[in-house]
């Protein structure tokens, strides 16, 4: 009779379906990145969720026709200027005629960027409180405080590229048909402080609110309809305030909306003038003012929420 193989690690038991090696216990040797690597690589999922990323194509529907729908006067409105440039003497005229430019962009499509919120907010925030892996998440160094504001950071990150990038078209196309392009880069970087400035007030503001009221409910459909009522109540209760004359400072109350707040930072980065009509160089820094406290009011309230959640 044959003698019994010797003992080893990487003894062997074969068949005809093939073999099985006890290679034993084999313990994590790579980098332990921690608390920081964590929070990193869900700021990152969250960003690349937010546009369906890794996803099906299914999930990237919304986002991508909004995105294109975004991006839509931008691409209009360099075809404006191409034909201005091309019209000799009419070129200032039509220039200054077209209503798509860096100030009058937020009004254009702000809209889109609501309804963007609404439609993937809702995916970011309520589907691990529906599908249960909230526990998964905070059993790691991440902490609750941690996931909140890294999911709120990549739903703002995911917005300021949807609010930018339309204004970089816009910038890069008038460098471009100008007739020295070095020219037209130093009249147009100019441009680039509001534009940022307008663009983090608006990504941080609305990001953040439609991570809060996301937050409060795993339900999809209950998370959007809460986001665009948020859109569409709040602006007609202080029209209504403003109507009746309650003797209250205007700019107080339009605080209330967070659009109004949006629409008065807009005209004062801008220098224009708001629909509702209010004096923007004298209540100007306070809309300022009041869009940095919404948004450092709601991440602080969103981090109450994963604090306080049941899991």
């Amino acid at each position: 009779m044959a003698a019994a193989p010797p003992p080893g690690p990487l003894a062997s038991v074969t068949s005809t379906g093939g073999s099985i090696y006890d290679l034993g216990y084999q313990g994590y040797a790579g980098a332990r990145l921690g608390r920081t690597g964590a929070v990193t690589a869900l700021f990152w999922h969250t960003l690349r969720s937010a546009y369906g990323l890794g996803r099906s194509g299914r999930a990237k529907a919304a986002p991508f026709i909004l995105g294109a729908i975004q991006l839509l006067p931008a691409v209009i409105g360099v075809a404006i200027f191409v034909v201005a440039a091309r019209a000799g003497d009419l070129q200032d005229e039509i220039a200054a005629a077209s209503p798509i430019n860096y100030g009058f962009y937020h009004g254009l499509t702000s809209t889109i960027v609501l309804l963007f919120c609404a439609a993937q907010a809702p995916e970011l925030m309520g589907r691990d409180q529906r599908y249960g892996v909230l526990p998964l998440y905070f059993s790691r160094p991440l902490r609750r405080v941690d996931y909140a504001l890294g999911k709120a950071a990549g739903l703002v990150a995911a917005l300021l590229i949807l609010v930018l990038l339309p204004q970089l078209v816009i910038f890069v196309g008038l460098v471009l048909l100008a007739e020295n392009p070095l020219a037209g880069l130093a009249n147009e970087i100019p441009f680039l402080a509001p534009v940022l400035a307008q663009g983090v007030l608006t990504a941080g503001l609305l990001g953040s609110l439609a991570a809060l009221i996301a937050a409060y409910t795993p339900r999809r459909a209950y998370a959007t309809a809460a986001i665009v009522a948020m859109a569409i109540i709040p602006p007609g209760i202080a029209q209504a305030l403003l109507a009746v004359d309650l003797d209250l400072p205007r700019s107080l109350v339009l605080m209330i909306s967070p659009s109004l707040v949006l629409d008065g930072t807009n005209g004062f980065i801008f220098d224009l003038t708001p629909e509702f009509g209010i004096d923007i160089f004298e209540y100007g820094p306070e809309f300022v003012l009041g869009a940095l406290a919404w948004i450092l009011g709601s991440l602080a309230f969103l981090a109450r929420r994963y604090l306080r959640i049941t899991l």
